[in-house]
């Protein structure tokens, strides 16, 4: 991109955000009788683009229809010394240029073969073009300079005035002149066959990033900055044909009968693009490209021949660095995260026709099946060799099922014959320590592979190049695991809420408790394998020995709470066991089970007392006593009024369940005549009030 989707390794930090990839594991539903779920079997199902898309695709295509299909096959050739692909131009004899960065070289590329072809010395060879006749012109950042190239040679051609970035060049119609997009004024400039140049137009935005030339002779250049399509029909004259979503138009090309596709990508704020010391120690306008390290959000827009739009594609998790169109017109994306080439059809479904392991899809070319991806991190020139072919493979992704796993019938959807295999491990990256992929099935058919915690699914289009592949599923039974509960506890279902997790230290003089015979049990259980699990709760006394169901004789309990009705038990300390058993999913013989008990729960039903209550002068005086539960909060109320106000005990703490007060309310009781209400609560929120009236 001009701006971050341009910048090199040395330019940028790299951004790794891999397409998300999600797994259905989903089980049969529950019965008593033998069906899947009973004996734990669980299913993984690939039938969706983003699950069909997760693995290795070489030479194969994923569309949004959940389909597999051959895709482009491949061919791969490191660029040696160079950090990025910026531009890419098919010469005469079917040989490709590939302009670069850091260093602004120009490389060709005959079959996989890669050579040095002509070094700018310049930071980046951004855009080329051959015009008739056949010489190659090369524009460069961050010097403004237009250079035409021979093998082996770059001479300066023209340096475009006030200009630091040349982002995209066109040939003008007679193919001898053209034109160059760039920045930091937004301009567009006109290079005359001779060198010299001039302001074509000048926008009102930062750069002018992309440029295609229409079929009567008019221009399309998209910004920087807010995102304009201008189409600009004569020198001074331009409308926005269309303000773009997000910041940048990044690529804009022309199809037959007047179609215009735009790339715009969504960062936040407008991308800044790659800066470097001039030789007077000055740097050109425009900060670095760091401040957009995460991946943008790309759009692919379509504009009819009256100018209308539609939006063709959009992808949240990635922007787009690179647009094409093949002979009939199709666009073809290149993502600038992930590393992926999407196209898309009238009816707006989306294919990922290649996914490569670099990063940055920097330049397309595609005509006829054939053409070329040139990446960044790392470079590589990717030819595109066909379509399909017998080295036409579909990889999943390593499908996790959790814990140790037997794996059966492998069943798939397709149109088109076709082979599938498997392999197994049991680590996340396949490794050597897994498998060997197992014997080819051309039906439906057992997996016949070792036990593993990930399996991997494979297809090959060797039979057929043009068969679809639609789903596949693996059914799986894992090890069965024991639940295990690590804790059981136990409040009043009135009980306030706890503190946040972050707070160390309880809040101070809040709300008391509010009494409720209804105890609210909770428990935690880790649950390995995932079953659906059962709970049996009991309670005793302490000092009994007998555990007594705390539930109703048919009640079959899978919550990990449970509301426990105390109000019928006489006062005193209980505990709590908790069961945990997997018997739901798994037959009799197989059912695992795991108990553990709470710590002391106190049943307190009964309020407090108060005793010896006085009041001499303005000091009160009386003690608080509770059966069971220590004395939580004292306080008082005068003249009936609604204000209860705390007062300590004797000894300045609330830690039993006997509790005397002598405390001097003078500040709070007036002058004359008054009825003091002293209120207690306990531990457990039963409450108790007593008054005396004052003389």
């Amino acid at each position: 991109m001009p701006l971050r989707l341009l910048c090199p390794p040395s330019f940028a930090r790299a951004c790794l955000r891999p397409l998300a990839f999600t797994v259905a594991v989903a089980a049969a539903a529950a019965s008593t009788t033998s069906d899947a779920r009973a004996v734990g079997t669980r299913t993984f199902v690939l039938d969706s683009l983003d699950k069909l898309s997760g693995g290795d695709l070489k030479g194969v295509s994923v569309g949004s229809d959940g389909a597999v299909r051959a895709g482009f096959t491949l061919g791969n050739a490191p660029i040696p010394d160079a950090g990025a692909s910026f531009a890419t131009l098919k010469l005469a004899d079917g040989s490709i240029l590939v302009g670069t960065g850091p260093s602004g070289r120009i490389y060709r590329v005959v079959g996989d073969a890669v050579t040095s072809w002509a070094d700018t010395g310049t930071m980046a060879v951004t855009a080329m073009v051959q015009a008739r006749g056949g010489t190659v012109y090369a524009a460069t950042m961050p010097d403004g300079k237009v250079f035409k190239v021979s093998q082996g040679k770059a001479d300066p051609f023209v340096t475009l005035p006030e200009t630091s970035y040349v982002w995209a060049l066109v040939l003008d119609r007679a193919g001898t002149g053209m034109f160059a997009a760039t920045g930091p004024d937004g301009k567009v400039m006109r290079i005359e066959p001779n060198g010299t140049s001039s302001v074509y137009y000048r926008s009102t935005e930062p750069h002018l990033v992309s440029l295609a030339m229409g079929e009567s002779g008019e221009l399309y250049a998209g910004s920087s900055g807010k995102g304009y399509l201008y189409k600009i029909t004569g020198p001074g004259r331009a409308t926005v044909l269309y303000e773009l979503p997000g910041e940048e138009a990044k690529g804009v090309a022309v199809a037959k009968g007047g179609i215009v596709y735009a790339l715009c990508n969504e960062y936040g704020k407008a991308p800044e693009p790659p800066r470097r010391s001039t030789s007077s120690g000055r740097v050109p306008a425009g900060p670095t490209s760091a401040s957009h390290a995460k991946p943008g959000k790309g759009s692919l827009f379509r504009f009819d021949a009256t100018g209308r739009p539609e939006r063709l594609m959009k992808h949240d998790d990635t922007h787009y660095a690179s647009l094409t169109l093949d002979e009939a017109g199709r666009p073809y994306v290149g993502t600038g995260d992930g590393g992926r080439v999407y196209t898309v059809d009238d009816a707006h479904a989306v294919s990922l026709v290649a996914d490569v392991g670099e990063r940055q899809i920097g330049a397309l070319l595609v005509d006829r099946d054939r053409g070329v991806i040139a990446t960044t991190d790392p470079p590589v020139v990717h030819r595109i060799l066909g379509r399909g072919g017998a080295d036409a493979v579909w990889t999943s992704k390593a499908l996790d099922a959790g814990l140790r796993a037997r794996f059966g019938t492998l069943s798939w959807r397709a149109t088109g014959p076709l082979e599938l295999s498997a392999r197994t491990g049991n680590t996340q990256v396949p490794d050597a320590s897994w498998t060997a992929w197992g014997a080819p099935l051309t039906a439906n058919g057992p997996l016949n592979v070792a036990q593993g915690r990930f399996v991997q699914v494979r297809a090959r289009w060797s039979r057929d190049p043009k068969a679809v592949l639609t789903e596949v599923t693996v059914p799986f039974v894992t090890d069965n695991v024991r639940p295990v509960v690590l804790e059981v506890s136990a409040s009043p279902k009135g009980a306030p809420a706890r503190e946040p997790s972050g707070s160390s230290i309880p809040a101070s003089g809040g709300e008391p408790t509010k009494h409720d015979p209804v105890m609210k049990v909770s428990w935690k259980v880790d649950n390995a394998d995932n079953d659906p699990l059962r709970y049996r709760v009991w309670f005793k006394r302490e000092g009994q020995t007998t555990w007594r169901d705390a539930l109703k004789s048919d009640e079959v309990l899978t919550k990990t709470e449970l509301e426990w009705d105390t109000s019928a038990l006489p006062e005193g300390a209980y505990r709590l066991r908790v069961e945990a058993s997997d018997e739901i999913a798994n037959a009799p013989d197989q059912a695992l089970k795991h108990t553990l008990e709470s710590e002391t729960v106190v049943v307190d039903n009964t309020p407090p007392r108060i005793d010896a209550l006085e009041i001499a002068g303005r000091r009160l005086r009386g003690r608080v006593v509770d059966g069971t539960s220590s004395i939580a909060r004292i306080e008082v109320s005068i003249d009936g009024k609604l204000e209860w106000r705390p007062i300590a005990p004797a000894d300045g703490i609330l830690d039993t369940k006997d509790e005397r007060f002598d405390a001097d309310v003078s500040a709070l009781v007036p002058p004359g005549n008054h009825l003091i209400a002293v209120r207690a609560y306990d531990a457990a929120g039963n409450s108790v009030i007593r008054d005396v009236e004052t003389r």
